[in-house]
C-alpha cells in the first residue's frame, strides 16, 4: 500500500493512500484545496478507515481548515468511498454532476449528496473552484477546473499516464469525446489525475487523447469494411500483444467504439453478432 502526500502548487496538496483497483494500477489520488476562506476536497479515496484516516491527518496537520465542500468527480467506490466518513467528521456538503447523486446515494446510504450545476463556482478565499459537467468515463463525470492555477481535476477522465477506460455499460465515448473538446476550451495549464502524476502539459494531453480515440475509431472502420468482424476479432486485431488480463477493458473500449459508430449511421450490428460498415 503507498501512501504519500504534500503541496504540489499553491494551495493545492495530494493526498495518495492505498493501492490501485487491480495489478499495475495506480492508488487513487484526492486532492485538498485551501484558500484564505476554506478548504474542499476532491475526490475521497477508498473507504478503507486507514485511507480515511491518512486525509483527515492531512486535513488536522494544515491546521483542520473549515471543508466547504467535497467535491466526488464520479461514483467509483475508489473516488466516492471516503466521502461518508469525511462528511461525518468536517460536515462539508458532497458536491458531484446530477447524473452521478442518484448512483452515489443509492450505494452510500446517509451521505448526503447535492448535484452542482455546470459551471457553477464555488470560492475558497483566493481561489476559485469551478464544477464542469464532463460526461465519458461515466454519464455524470464531474472536473473541478482551479481558475486561478488554470489547472483541472479530472477524476478518470484523465489518467496521468496511459488512457481512460469508457465502459460502455457506464460511460459514452461520443460524450468524453466532446469532453475532450469542451475541457481545452477552458485553457489548461495543468491536469492533476484521478490516479497517477500530475500532467504538466494539460491542451497536448488533451489533443493526445482526441487523437489517439479517432485513430483506434479509423482502425475499427477500416477492419469491419473489409468484411464483418465481431468484438474478439476486433480485440485481436487492434490489440495483437495485449496482456490477458487486460482483455476485458479491451473489448470495453471496442465495444464502446461499435456503439458510437452504430449511433452516427455508420455501422450496423448482424444477427450473428458480427458488426459491418454501412
Amino acid at each position: 500500500m503507498s501512501r504519500e502526500g504534500g503541496e504540489i502548487a499553491p494551495g493545492v496538496h495530494r493526498i495518495t493512500t492505498g493501492a490501485g483497483s487491480g495489478p499495475g494500477h495506480y492508488a487513487p489520488n484526492s486532492y485538498l484545496v485551501v484558500g484564505g476562506d476554506g478548504a474542499a476536497f476532491i475526490d475521497t479515496g477508498w473507504a478503507r478507515p486507514e485511507d480515511v484516516q491518512a486525509r483527515l491527518d492531512y486535513l488536522a496537520h494544515l491546521g483542520n481548515p473549515i471543508v466547504k465542500a467535497i467535491a466526488v468527480t464520479h461514483r467509483h467506490p475508489d473516488h466516492v468511498g471516503g466521502a461518508l466518513a469525511i462528511q461525518r467528521a468536517t460536515g462539508a456538503q458532497v458536491v458531484t454532476a446530477p447524473a452521478e447523486q442518484g448512483p452515489i446515494e443509492k450505494a452510500h446510504p446517509g451521505l448526503r449528496v447535492r448535484a452542482a450545476a455546470d459551471g457553477e463556482v464555488m470560492g475558497l478565499g483566493g481561489l476559485t473552484l469551478e464544477f464542469v459537467h464532463a460526461p465519458g468515463h461515466t454519464l455524470g463525470s464531474l472536473v473541478v477546473f482551479l481558475r486561478e492555477r488554470k489547472a483541472l481535476f479530472t477524476g478518470d477522465n484523465v489518467m496521468g499516464v496511459g488512457t481512460s477506460v469508457i465502459d460502455p455499460r457506464e460511460g459514452d465515448l461520443a460524450a468524453y469525446l466532446e469532453t475532450l473538446e469542451k475541457l481545452l476550451r477552458y485553457g489548461p495549464a495543468m491536469i492533476y489525475p484521478g490516479h497517477g502524476p500530475q500532467v504538466d502539459d494539460a491542451q497536448a494531453k488533451l489533443r493526445e487523447l482526441i487523437a489517439h480515440r479517432m485513430e483506434r475509431e479509423t482502425q475499427v472502420l477500416t477492419l469491419v469494411r473489409e468484411h464483418p468482424r465481431g468484438v474478439e476479432e476486433l480485440v485481436g486485431e487492434i490489440y495483437p500483444e495485449l496482456d490477458v488480463g487486460v482483455l476485458p477493458l479491451a473489448r470495453d473500449q471496442v465495444r464502446s467504439h461499435l456503439l458510437k459508430l452504430m449511433k452516427e449511421g455508420r455501422v450496423a450490428k448482424g444477427q450473428d453478432e458480427k458488426y459491418l460498415a454501412r
